[in-house]
C-alpha cells in the first residue's frame, strides 16, 4: 500500500510547490493554494466531493499531517463527516464561526453619491473608491434564485388538506410526531383526528369521535398535573366540553372566537363549530400540555440523555487518541530528523514512518468514525426541536416536518410581509422537480 501511496504522490509534490502545475482553493480559508491537498471519496452528483485543505489550514485548524491526508484512499472531508470548523460550516450548522470573520470587524462607513455613473461607493476613512459593477453584479445573482411557486395543495397520510387549515394541521400533526409515545397515542390515532376534522363529519355521537377522544385526553393529562383527580371525563359525558372552557378561561391565551358564554350553552355550542374552531381547540390543548411534568420530562429523557453522554464521552476519547497520534507522529519525524543531520525529511522518509504506524493509524481513524457517527444518530434523535430551514425578510419561512415525508420533504409557510394590513398566512408544497431549485434558493440565502 505504501508503495502505491509513494508511487502516486511526487517528492516535488510536497517538498516544491512551484513545481506544481494546477492550484486548488482550500475549504477551510477560501484561498487558492498549491500546497491543498485531500482526495475525498464521498460521491456527488456525476462527480466526487472536491473539497480540499492547504497545509496550514490542516496543521492549525485540525492538527492533521497534510501528507497523512494526501496518502488516504478512503479519506473523507471533514466538510462529509460534519466537523468541519470553517466560517460557512458553522454558520450553516447554527454555530458561531470561529477565528476571525469579516462580520465581526470594524465595519466600513460608506457613503452614496447622488451619481449613478462612474464610481458612487466612497469610504469614509480611507478614501478608496468602490466600483457600482461589482455591487449590481452581486445583486442581480441574488435576484436571480427565487423560489419556484409552490402548490397550495398539501397532502398528509393521503388526506388533502384545505389552504386555510393546513398551517393548524401540521402543527397538531408534528405535535403528536414529537410526544406520541409520551401521550400514549395509537399508531394512526392522529391520521384518524386529522380526518375528521377535514372532512367536516360532525358526529352526533361524541363517544365514537377520535377529536373528542383525543381533547379528553390531553385534559385528562393537564387536570392531573394540577393534582385535580376527582373529575373522570368521558365521551359518553359532556362535561368535558365544560372543562374545556375552564381550561381556557384559567390560561393566559386569548381566543376571542371562544367567549365564556359559549361554553355555558354545552355540547351544542361544539357541535356548532367549524373544522377551524375545533384545530384551535385542539392545538391550544397540545401548547397547555408543554407545561405539563409529563412532558418536561421528555426534554429530560434520562435514556437520551444517557446516549448523548456515552457519545460525547467517545468523541472526547477518539480526539485525545487522535490527538495522541498526531503527537506521537511529530516525535518520529522530529527523531528521524536529528538523526538525519537535522536536515528535512523527503516524503519518502515521511511516508515510511506513517507505514509503521498504519495500523495504529486506521485503528484510531475507525474510532473517530464511529464516534462520530453515534454522535449524528443522537442529534437526528432528538425529537424535541423543530427549526425552520431557511427564514426569510419577506415572511417566508422554509420548514422540514417530521409529519411531511413527500418528496422534496420541504414546506414554505408565508406569512405574507409587513406591510400587509390583514396578514394570512398561507402554506406551499415543491413537486421533485422544483427541488433543485428550492436547495439553491437555500445556499444562496445561507
Amino acid at each position: 500500500m505504501v508503495e502505491e501511496i509513494m508511487n502516486n504522490i511526487s517528492e516535488s509534490m510536497i517538498e516544491d510547490q512551484t513545481q506544481i502545475v494546477q492550484s486548488s482553493y482550500c475549504h477551510q480559508c477560501h484561498q487558492k493554494r498549491s500546497d491543498a491537498v485531500g482526495t475525498c471519496v464521498t460521491k456527488r452528483p456525476n462527480t466526487t466531493c472536491t473539497v480540499k485543505y492547504c497545509r496550514s489550514c490542516l496543521w492549525n485548524r485540525y492538527k492533521e499531517i497534510p501528507e497523512n491526508i494526501a496518502s488516504k484512499e478512503d479519506w473523507l472531508c471533514y466538510k462529509c463527516r460534519g466537523i468541519c470548523n470553517c466560517s460557512s460550516c458553522m454558520k450553516k450548522q447554527g454555530k458561531k464561526p470561529i477565528g476571525f470573520l469579516r462580520e465581526n470587524g470594524p465595519k466600513r462607513q460608506l457613503k452614496l453619491n447622488d451619481s449613478s455613473e462612474g464610481y458612487n461607493e466612497v469610504n469614509a476613512a480611507t478614501g478608496n473608491r468602490i466600483k457600482p459593477i461589482l455591487k449590481k453584479k452581486e445583486k442581480s445573482q441574488l435576484e436571480e434564485v427565487k423560489l419556484p411557486q409552490g402548490m397550495e395543495s398539501i397532502t398528509v397520510f393521503g388526506i388533502d388538506l384545505p389552504s386555510e387549515n393546513a398551517g393548524s394541521v401540521l402543527q397538531f400533526l408534528e405535535f403528536c410526531s414529537k410526544f406520541g409515545k409520551a401521550l400514549g397515542l395509537r399508531g394512526g390515532e392522529p391520521q384518524l383526528v386529522v380526518s375528521e376534522i377535514v372532512s367536516g363529519r360532525n358526529t352526533r355521537s361524541q363517544e365514537h369521535s377520535a377529536l373528542t377522544q383525543m381533547i379528553i385526553k390531553l385534559l385528562t393529562l393537564i387536570l392531573v398535573d394540577t393534582g385535580d383527580t376527582s373529575v373522570g371525563l368521558s365521551a359518553s359525558d359532556d362535561r368535558w366540553f365544560n372543562v374545556l372552557g375552564n381550561c381556557l378561561a384559567e390560561s393566559e391565551v386569548n381566543l376571542d372566537d371562544f367567549p365564556s358564554e359559549m361554553f355555558q350553552k354545552g355540547i351544542a355550542a361544539y357541535e356548532e363549530m367549524g373544522s377551524s374552531q375545533r384545530l384551535k381547540l385542539l392545538n391550544f390543548l397540545c401548547d397547555e400540555t408543554l407545561s405539563t411534568t409529563v412532558l418536561r420530562d421528555c426534554f429530560a429523557n434520562p435514556e437520551s440523555v444517557d446516549k448523548k453522554k456515552e457519545a460525547k464521552e467517545k468523541l472526547n476519547a477518539a480526539k485525545a487518541k487522535e490527538q495522541k497520534l498526531y503527537q506521537k507522529i511529530e516525535v518520529e519525524f522530529s527523531k528521524a530528523q536529528a538523526e538525519n543531520n537535522g536536515v528535512g525529511l523527503t516524503s519518502t522518509q515521511r511516508l515510511a514512518i506513517l507505514s509503521q504506524m498504519e495500523a495504529e493509524s486506521e485503528l484510531v481513524f475507525a474510532e473517530m468514525q464511529n464516534a462520530l457517527k453515534m454522535q449524528k444518530v443522537q442529534e437526528y434523535d432528538d425529537v424535541l426541536r423543530t427549526s425552520p430551514v431557511e427564514l426569510d425578510d419577506n415572511g417566508l419561512i422554509l420548514w422540514k416536518l417530521k409529519s411531511y415525508n413527500k418528496e422534496p420533504n420541504i414546506l414554505l409557510q408565508d406569512l405574507g410581509s409587513q406591510s400587509d394590513v390583514c396578514p394570512h398566512e398561507r402554506w406551499f408544497a415543491f413537486s421533485p422537480e422544483q427541488k433543485p431549485q428550492v436547495d439553491k434558493y437555500i445556499v444562496c440565502k445561507r
